[in-house]
């Protein structure tokens, strides 16, 4: 499951799937990270890309990434400069970071960075001419794949593995206690909400606690959402008459909980009626890196459990 191989594999789709996020063919290499040729300068690297073979430094100390800094966070790195934290487990974290504005080269480049990570085409031809750029595709790589690979680019092996052992033993013990009370045989949906009166369903891949209950925790959704959604779309405008058949035995509920309150169709569930709706957080839960999934997990499970 880590072998580079899949891992290059994947990169090298990015390219034709430009991914964004809101939120394969043939590898070129067996492993990601290959050997420095000879004439290499002894300080840096060849990483093996979705756009090539990029030289990074062998220890880099000025990082910039456009999504996924909880991955980073929890290999021991911390950026140079970040996006709007607010809300995020990782926000006190970089509370003593810069913050920029918007995603422009020319700022990028006054934090003077000597590696960037970006997640589509659009952020890589911003600012791969500023310091040697990666593209990260967050949503076709595992939780596994994509922080084993970023621990060989950072040169974090050692730390990756540490932190992937450790999340793996905690999600254990989780499955575990969710197993002791019944927990893990019930199904699960994880819908949405928006200011204007609009209701969405999300599968494992978009934020929202998807990849962490589905993926991780290997907790079940309805058939339609496996099918349709986790399988295929990812998320999915619903109307209210059919929000029923999208919900599962328990529901985490994502946005305010607004026009739903009085709604009969949503009052109708049995979830619902239940008392088995989970409100979490957007911000809190927007992420899918290492760092958000250890918060999440907690938030989790204190919620289902009480533990």
């Amino acid at each position: 499951m880590y072998k580079m191989k899949r891992i290059a594999g994947v990169l090298i789709s990015a390219i034709s799937l430009s991914l964004i996020i809101s939120g394969c063919s043939k590898a070129p290499a067996a492993n990601a990270v290959t050997d420095a040729s000879n004439d290499l300068k002894n300080s840096g690297r060849i990483i093996n890309t979705s756009q090539g073979d990029v030289e990074v430094p062998a220890e880099p100390k000025r990082v910039i990434a456009t999504y996924g800094m909880g991955d980073l966070l929890a290999l021991g790195v911390k950026p140079v400069a970040t996006n709007n934290a607010k809300g995020t487990a990782y926000e006190k974290e970089v509370a003593d970071l810069p913050v920029w504005d918007k995603f422009e080269s020319e700022e990028i480049m006054s934090y003077e960075p000597d590696l960037i990570f970006v997640v589509n085409q659009e952020q890589y031809d911003q600012v791969s001419k500023i310091a040697p750029t990666i593209m990260i595709p967050f949503t076709e790589l595992s939780l596994e794949e994509r922080v084993t690979y970023l621990g060989e680019v950072l040169n974090k092996e050692e730390e990756a593995k540490k932190a992937l052992s450790e999340f793996k033993e905690k999600i254990g013990k989780a499955k575990e206690t969710m197993k002791e009370s019944g927990l893990d045989t019930l199904t699960y949906s994880i819908f949405d909400t928006s200011s204007d009166g609009r209701i969405f369903v999300y599968g494992d891949k978009w934020g929202r606690g998807g990849d962490l209950i589905y993926s991780q925790l290997k907790l079940k959704a309805p058939d339609v959402i496996q099918k349709d959604i986790i399988g295929k779309d990812q998320y999915r405008e619903l109307s209210m008459e059919s929000v029923k058949e999208y919900a599962g035995d328990y529901i985490i509920l994502s946005g305010e909980l607004g026009f739903l309150s009085d709604n009969p169709v949503w009052n109708s569930i049995p979830a619902v009626k239940e008392g088995h709706v989970i409100r979490i957080n957007h911000d809190l839960f927007y992420d899918i890196d290492l760092y958000s999934s250890n918060v999440q997990l907690d938030f989790l499970m204190k919620e289902l459990t009480g533990k």
